[in-house]
């Protein structure tokens, strides 16, 4: 079955950005082993309504997606349209704090921008350890990107309110102390998303967040990205961002990301891990596919 990409173009900005955070979720799925992924609480912000988790359910991992009633039917026509190796699940449920999920059901439980969105974020992250095997995993948008303080200006101008979280929550010192509070081992924390450009956050043009749709139909048509879509995967411009940022200094990489990370286990053997947060050891080389 093939993707309908002129239905779910989510321009290269989106594609190289759900890319990147998913290689940080399979290269840490893989080091311990996790092969069940729920994402808890998939939001619509990321462009594209639940399809967070799309890039780990290709490679073959066995994926569950919450999703809100607000984005639930949206997301369903969105999966149908892909082909994926792995099993997957999508389930609409409303309350991230209090699932029907049984203890330890899913090796690895994270989300994408949730965490900030919480006042208090230590319920969630109980929540999620809860349900977790392994692993629990946090993604923030980061407050150091250029685009935050002038997204956030813009509100205040246009009189909107912010509905990106609180600002505390966003920092990996936030999530760090939620994880150690929850009972869970830190055990990587970074930044993530990081190409040439600033975060437009959800800026739009008209209705849409995908720029190019403003441009004449021959370059419109040409220049339409899926994240789903090996073309795009590996295309030269996503290799090129991804070996920029995979080999940037990490106190580069957390100032300039567009997200930042934490990554704890909720068990930890004698000796086999280290007891402090470790900067990311490893970056794949592939931005996509199989390690």
């Amino acid at each position: 079955m093939q993707i309908n990409i002129e239905e779910i173009n989510e321009g290269i900005g989106g594609t190289y950005e759900r890319i990147a955070y998913s290689n940080i979720i399979k290269r840490l799925a893989q080091e311990h082993s996790c092969r069940t992924i729920l994402e808890l609480g998939a939001t619509f912000i990321a462009g594209l309504p639940g399809f967070n988790s799309c890039l780990l359910a290709q490679d073959g991992f066995d994926v569950t997606v919450t999703v809100h009633s607000r984005d639930f039917s949206e997301t369903i026509q969105i999966w149908k349209k892909t082909n994926f190796q792995g099993k997957s699940e999508i389930i609409e449920w409303n309350d991230n704090l209090k699932t029907n999920f049984s203890d330890n059901q899913f090796d690895l439980v994270w989300n994408h921008l949730a965490f900030e969105h919480y006042k208090n974020p230590l319920p969630l992250v109980r929540e999620m350890k809860r349900i977790s095997k392994k692993m629990v995993v946090n993604l923030t948008l980061s407050p150091w990107n250029i685009g935050f303080p002038l997204h956030w200006f813009t509100h205040k101008l246009q009189g909107k309110h912010w509905d990106h979280g609180y600002f505390k929550n966003t920092l990996i010192s936030t999530m760090e102390e939620t994880h150690r509070e929850a009972g869970l081992k830190i055990f990587e924390s970074g930044g993530c998303d990081a190409p040439p450009w600033m975060d437009t956050v959800d800026a739009k043009m008209g209705d849409t967040m995908t720029y190019f749709d403003y441009t004449p139909n021959f370059v419109k048509e040409k220049w339409i990205w899926n994240s789903a879509l090996p073309a795009c995967q590996n295309h030269w411009m996503v290799k090129l961002f991804w070996d920029w940022e995979k080999n940037m200094p990490e106190w580069f990489r957390r100032l300039t990301a567009h997200h930042l990370y934490t990554a704890s286990l909720k068990k930890l053997s004698d000796n086999s891990q280290p007891q402090f947060p470790r900067e990311p050891k490893s970056f794949p080389d592939n931005p996509a596919g199989n390690f």
